[in-house]
C-alpha cells in the first residue's frame, strides 16, 4: 500500500482517488479547482466519446465505466440515468459502430419529430450523467472513504513526491503546462444553463443552419452548448457566442423561448492523439499520468481509474 496524491478533482481525478482508496491506499486529492471550476463541471454530460481515440482499450474503459455507472445509478442522488435522445441533421448520419453498443438506435425519427433545419434523425437512449449532481456525489463518496480534498496549485512535479510515494496526474488540459506535454491541446466548449420548462428529451443537432448544438435537460436545468473551439484557451464566457447559442436553441426547441438563464460555464477538453495512461518513475517516486480524454472523460473514467490503480500498485 502506498501514500498516493491525486492532482486534479474532475471526474478523472475523483474516480481514480476512489478506486485507489477501495484498494487500500491512503489517498489525498490536491486541486486548484474542486467544484464548479473544473472542466468536468461544464460538461452536460452525455454518454458519448467525442475527440478521443477509437481503440479497443478505449472501448474496454468505456464498458468498465458503463458497468460502474449502472451501479451508481441505483442511488437516485448520483444523477445518473438513461434519457431519450434525438440526433438530427441535414442527412441521416451513418451508424457509428464504435459507439453502437452504448447508445443503440431505437428508430428513425418521423418527419413530424424533426426540429427545424433538419431532414433526418435517429432516436436513441443515451446514459446521462448530470455532473451538477454527480460531482458532489463523488466528493461525498471521497469524504466517506477518508480521502482529503485540498485546494492547492501544483506548478511543477519536481520534488513534489517523496521516494516510495505515488502521484496521479489527472489535471486534464492543465497537463500541457504541468508536464510539458506539447501533444496536448485544448478544445474549448461553452455552455449556458437555462431553467427547464419541462423538457425530458436530449436534442443533438449535428449540422445545418442550427448545428452544431446540443440541448440536454437535467434535473434542475437545461444545458445548451455545441461549439468546439480547437486550440482556444479563453476561460471567460463569450457573450456573443452565448446569444447565438440561445437563438439556435430556441429555434429548434421553442419551449425554451421564456426559459431563464441560470448560469454559464466554459470548459477545455484535453485532446491528444491517445489518452495518456502510463507510469513514470522519478527519484524513487511513482508518477502515473491519466489525461487526454478529449470529450469522453466521464465515458472512460472508471475504466481508466482501474488501470491507474493497477499501475500505482504494481511491483
Amino acid at each position: 500500500m502506498r501514500d498516493v496524491t491525486v492532482i486534479g478533482a474532475g471526474i478523472i481525478g475523483l474516480t481514480a482517488a476512489l478506486t485507489l482508496a477501495e484498494r487500500g491506499h491512503a489517498v489525498r486529492v490536491v486541486a486548484r479547482e474542486i467544484a464548479e471550476g473544473t472542466a468536468s463541471a461544464a460538461a452536460a454530460s452525455l454518454w458519448s466519446a467525442p475527440l478521443v481515440e477509437r481503440t479497443e482499450r478505449a472501448r474496454r474503459w468505456a464498458y468498465l465505466t458503463l458497468a460502474r455507472l449502472r451501479v451508481d445509478a441505483l442511488d437516485e442522488t448520483a444523477g445518473v440515468r438513461d434519457q431519450l435522445a434525438l440526433a438530427a441533421g441535414i442527412v441521416a448520419g451513418p451508424p457509428d459502430p464504435w459507439m453502437r453498443a452504448f447508445a443503440p438506435p431505437l428508430r428513425a425519427a418521423a418527419p413530424g419529430e424533426l426540429p427545424p433545419g433538419t431532414a433526418a434523425g435517429t432516436l436513441s437512449v443515451m446514459p446521462l450523467i448530470d455532473t451538477a449532481a454527480y460531482l458532489p456525489w463523488l466528493r461525498a463518496r471521497c469524504a466517506v472513504a477518508g480521502i482529503a480534498l485540498e485546494h492547492g496549485t501544483v506548478t511543477s512535479l519536481a520534488g513534489f513526491a517523496r521516494p516510495g510515494d505515488a502521484v496521479v496526474v489527472a489535471v486534464g488540459a492543465g497537463a500541457a503546462a504541468l508536464v510539458g506535454d506539447d501533444t496536448l491541446r485544448p478544445v474549448r466548449g461553452q455552455v449556458v444553463h437555462l431553467s427547464n420548462p419541462g423538457l425530458t428529451r436530449t436534442l443533438v443537432i449535428r449540422d445545418g443552419e442550427f448545428g452544431p448544438l446540443f440541448v440536454v435537460p437535467r434535473a434542475a436545468d437545461v444545458v445548451v452548448g455545441g461549439p468546439a473551439q480547437d486550440g482556444v484557451w479563453e476561460p471567460e464566457a463569450d457573450a456573443a457566442l452565448e446569444q447565438d447559442l440561445l437563438r439556435r436553441a430556441r429555434a429548434v426547441e421553442p419551449r425554451l423561448e421564456d426559459a431563464a438563464v441560470l448560469g454559464r460555464a466554459v470548459g477545455h477538453r484535453p485532446v491528444r492523439d491517445t489518452v495518456r495512461v502510463e507510469r513514470e518513475d522519478v527519484g524513487g517516486a511513482r508518477f502515473v499520468h491519466c489525461y487526454g480524454h478529449g470529450g469522453a472523460g466521464v465515458t472512460l473514467s472508471w475504466g481508466c481509474a482501474a488501470d491507474v490503480a493497477d499501475l500505482v500498485g504494481a511491483a
